[in-house]
């Protein structure tokens, strides 16, 4: 496929978004990876990004004045291990919970952050609820995280994804702990922490002039919340959104970075 077909399929507004975008510096490129990057599939283990999408940040990451970041639910381990970043990219996990980076030989530097022991019993209790919650459901299994537990009902029978997403979501109210609720997901953790917070910190950082990042679940608003004028939002998918702009697909996404890449490395 040639440069000219991904300009096509682009609107024809996103397409003088990105161009501004590209034009800037410094800049923040982030995005989701789940149903951005890589295909919702039923096993989050079988998550893999699509080739044109890897090639793209591949040719945008380093750019001087470009920063790449990776903004998951995940935990940082497993998305470093399941998106094979490119040295230099920023990877936050946990929905803003912990932060890193991808070291110059591929390695993976994870910023610790222990939890206080007080946490740290929440979290233990948590996750002996759940695993005994999920057990009572086939098809429902517990994902466990450094500060939450994931409960993924994906595969499980409607009736009975309700039912334990309901008793999960009573069970940390009743704790006073925090619930984002994503595409067949409950996640409660001990620990407040969103992507838009992440994004924001990140950005004061670099202090980045503008920032564009790609999302498609309830948890990526809180980082569209924080955008503005100078920046550029892209919702992936259906459904309601902050975002500015919308592309239907990780298949669009791709277009969509290749499109960045060409402007970059042709203005720089």
């Amino acid at each position: 496929m040639s440069h000219t077909d991904h300009f096509v399929t682009l609107n024809p507004t996103l397409t003088a978004a990105l161009d501004s975008f590209s034009s800037t510096r410094p800049l923040l490129l982030a995005s989701d990876f789940d149903g951005v990057l890589a295909p919702l599939v039923d096993n989050p283990k079988d998550s893999r990004m699509q080739e044109e999408s890897a090639a793209a940040l591949a040719r945008i990451t380093g750019q001087d004045g470009i920063t790449v970041a990776l903004v998951s639910g995940r935990a940082i381990a497993d998305l470093h291990a399941l998106a094979h970043p490119q040295p230099g990219t920023i990877l936050i996990g946990s929905h803003g919970a912990e932060r890193g980076h991808v070291n110059a030989d591929g390695s993976l530097h994870h910023d610790e952050t222990p939890l206080p022991d007080s946490a740290q019993e929440r979290l233990e209790a948590l996750e002996d609820y759940a695993e005994a919650l999920a057990a009572t459901t086939r098809g429902a299994w517990i994902e466990h995280k450094p500060t939450a537990v994931v409960l993924h009902t994906r595969l499980a029978d409607p009736d009975e994804a309700q039912r334990v997403n309901q008793a999960l979501h009573s069970w940390a109210h009743d704790s006073r702990l925090h619930v984002m609720t994503g595409h067949n997901v409950v996640e409660v953790s001990v620990l407040k922490a969103t992507k838009g917070d992440a994004v924001t910190a990140l950005r004061h950082e670099l202090q980045a002039r503008s920032v564009l990042y790609l999302g498609d679940d309830v948890t990526d608003e809180t980082v569209f919340a924080t955008l503005g004028s100078s920046d550029v939002s892209i919702k992936v998918g259906s459904g309601d959104t902050r975002a500015v702009h919308r592309v239907n697909s990780p298949q669009e996404v791709s277009f969509t970075l290749t499109h960045i890449a060409d402007r970059v490395n042709a203005d720089h």
